[in-house]
């Protein structure tokens, strides 16, 4: 008999799949959204579950005779990049082709030839950040996929051209979440490369969703980009399968405790990039920017909430690795400058799918950042911003994605006086872009937290400059987008618009957790980041340490009033309010709000924000940043095969 921690292991990884085939044969709106309510629900509560079972204690089960597993994954790995390369020949994209070609060799050759003394015997652990990911994947990706079913019909509505294929889409979602689950919860490393691979393909498949040549485009640059990330993943394995070992490196606890670091270099450098690649780091974001193509549900799922986590994941993961070597901070300069590039080329972009991407981007390099120092600060600063970036970014997709179909824009300066035309969706996006960046709401407070851990890193000095010029520049266009939903201008009446039902529980419910995450920090550092540094940094937690005690009771009130004074003068304003006539330097207005040109013609009057495209626009930065951050690249991967450490 199986103990119930690998049962609810077990659900996490087969009913997504079970669900993925029976949402691809049947075709009926009604069965679907059945079967996605049930699915949901057992998703959501078995990932509780499983998370207060870990909890309690880590959790490290084994499933005997897993062999068949073992071929079983390398029939899927197969499988996917003959995929890719079916249609890479179809579409004649040469370089996805070759890159395919290549990740199909390196992959045969690590099965057939290297890897049969490499045993892991612990087949499953569930850490206290696996737990992290496994609510943000069960309970948030969930959400999103309960999102869609609203969605997709106003999608198709609008996209008249765009083939109905939402058999197809529904069904690689969930295989998508099956497949994070294997990420985030296997011991061994040729089963996280297999779940890695399948996570490219969904994303490939879900951004060509349209079919239009700009989907397809943007899912080839996508499919290489990642391509090359899962190819330095191989190679990391094939070096750590040459170590001599009394134990398997393929196991990622026996990796963490190997206490030789120096020989490691190699396969950390190429884990590196890996994790460079799947979170979009510069110099490989435009897969990200150009994922904005495909439908809101998959921008939310795959490109801000869980995805491009795993990317993030897999550094922090092996955090404590980096933080010995060079190549961790190199790394972490790469996240960095990430971090202030793109928080600055969001300033450009009045695209709201596009700024959230840009800051998606730019969280992911701070997060980068934390995870190459590797120190016990750092790591929890780290957890913090993924936590609180995954549902507060999730928050503002879904609200973005119903607003583009209620107002018929996802262009910010067509959001002026959305508190009056939609007051719910405009109340959870002002909820949201708080949480993004308002003192002191979560992401601020990690970044609090990512400070305190920058100022005694080597290069310390750097990484603080970064994060406060880069911090400037987030608040820049937070501002502008929020000051956007407060104005009001002399709009036609607002319609009666009606969210579908299931657009409406996702949206509010991740709003309450967007609250909720913010108010219980306290709980979800000394509950679940402290107990995991400690297993990985003993002696961490300090009984005296002001910043998650007396301190936290003093910023949790001021939180709370806040966060109330926000919300309700947001909601309550937004039913009538008072509109005041915008002054114009003394010229005529009528009692519309517009004023009298100088032709004697009335004019809308219209206000604007800056953009500042000259200094922060794609054309200014992009090119620069690529050069600046290849460079970097290659001087981490040089590093690495000198096996520099840093001296202590």
């Amino acid at each position: 008999m199986y103990p119930p921690e690998l049962i609810a292991i077990l659900i996490l990884l087969l009913v997504p799949v079970c669900a993925a085939v029976l949402l691809a044969v049947f075709k009926p709106d009604l069965v679907r959204n059945i079967l996605v309510g049930i699915t949901s629900v057992i998703i959501i509560g078995t990932s509780i579950f499983l998370a207060w079972k870990a909890l309690l204690a880590p959790v490290s089960v084994t499933i005997e005779n897993a062999e068949w597993i073992g071929i079983l994954l390398f029939i899927v790995d197969l499988a996917i990049a003959l995929v890719i390369l079916g249609l890479s020949i179809k579409y004649r994209k040469i370089l996805p082709l070759i890159l395919s070609v290549i990740q199909l060799i390196l992959i045969v050759r690590l099965e057939l030839f290297g890897i049969d003394n490499h045993e892991v015997i612990q087949t499953f652990m569930v850490t206290n950040l696996s737990v992290v990911m496994v609510l943000i994947i069960g309970i948030i990706g969930t959400l999103i996929c309960v999102y869609a079913l609203g969605y997709m019909k106003d999608y198709h509505e609008h996209q008249i051209g765009v083939p109905v294929r939402k058999r197809y889409f529904f069904a690689v979602m969930f295989l998508f979440l099956s497949a994070m689950f294997g990420l985030v919860l296997s011991n061994n490393l040729m089963w996280i490369l297999c779940a890695w691979e399948i996570t490219t393909l969904c994303s490939f498949l879900l951004i060509g969703y349209s079919r239009t040549p700009e989907a397809v485009n943007n899912a080839f640059r996508a499919v290489w980009m990642n391509l090359i990330g899962g190819i330095c993943f191989t190679l990391a394995i094939t070096f750590l399968i040459r170590i001599n070992s009394p134990v398997s490196l393929l196991s990622v606890n026996n990796l963490l405790h190997f206490p030789n670091v120096s020989v490691l270099t190699i396969p950390l450098a190429f884990i590196a990039v890996a994790g460079l690649t799947k979170a979009a780091q510069m110099p490989f974001s435009t897969w990200l920017t150009g994922a904005m193509v495909a439908p809101t549900p998959v921008s939310a799922l795959l490109h801000s909430s869980t995805m491009v986590k795993a990317g993030v994941y897999l550094l922090v993961l092996f955090a404590p690795l980096f933080s010995q070597t060079w190549v961790g901070i190199f790394l972490a300069l790469i996240g960095a400058f990430t971090f202030l590039v793109t928080s600055a080329m969001a300033i450009s972009q009045s695209n709201a799918k596009k700024v959230l991407a840009y800051s998606t981007i730019a969280n992911l390099g701070l997060i980068t950042a934390c995870a190459g120092i590797g120190t016990a600060e750092s790591i929890m600063a780290a957890i913090l911003l993924i936590i609180f970036h995954a549902v507060a970014k999730a928050l503002l997709f879904l609200c973005v994605g119903a607003v583009e179909h209620k107002i018929g824009s996802r262009d910010i300066e067509d959001m002026d006086g959305l508190l009056v035309r939609l007051p719910l969706l405009a109340t959870m996006m002002v909820i949201g872009i708080c949480g993004m960046y308002l003192a002191p709401f979560g992401m601020l407070i990690s970044k609090w937290v990512a400070l305190e851990a920058f100022l005694t890193a080597p290069l310390g000095f750097v990484f603080v400059s970064i994060l406060a010029f880069g911090s400037a520049f987030t608040i820049f266009f937070w501002t502008k987008w929020l000051g956007k939903l407060f104005m009001r201008m002399n709009r036609p009446p607002a319609e009666k618009i009606a969210l579908h039902i299931s657009e409406k529980i996702s949206v509010i419910v991740m709003g309450v957790l967007v609250v909720g995450c913010c108010l219980g920090f306290p709980a979800i550092i000394t509950g679940v980041i402290i107990p995991y540094l400690n297993t990985i940094r003993p002696y961490f937690y300090q009984s005296n340490n002001g910043l998650f005690f007396n301190d936290t009771l003093v910023m949790l009130g001021l939180m709370a009033v806040i966060l109330l004074f926000l919300v309700i003068g947001a909601f309550l304003g937004s039913k009538e309010g008072r509109t005041i006539p915008p002054y114009l330097g003394g010229r005529a207005v009528d009692t519309e709000g517009r004023f009298l040109g100088s032709l004697g013609v009335y004019k809308e009057a219209k206000t604007s924000n800056y953009y500042l495209e000259e200094y922060c626009g794609e054309k200014a930065l992009l090119k620069p940043s690529w050069v600046i951050s290849g460079i970097l690249i290659i001087v981490m991967l040089v590093l690495g095969f000198m096996g520099v450490m840093i001296w202590i």
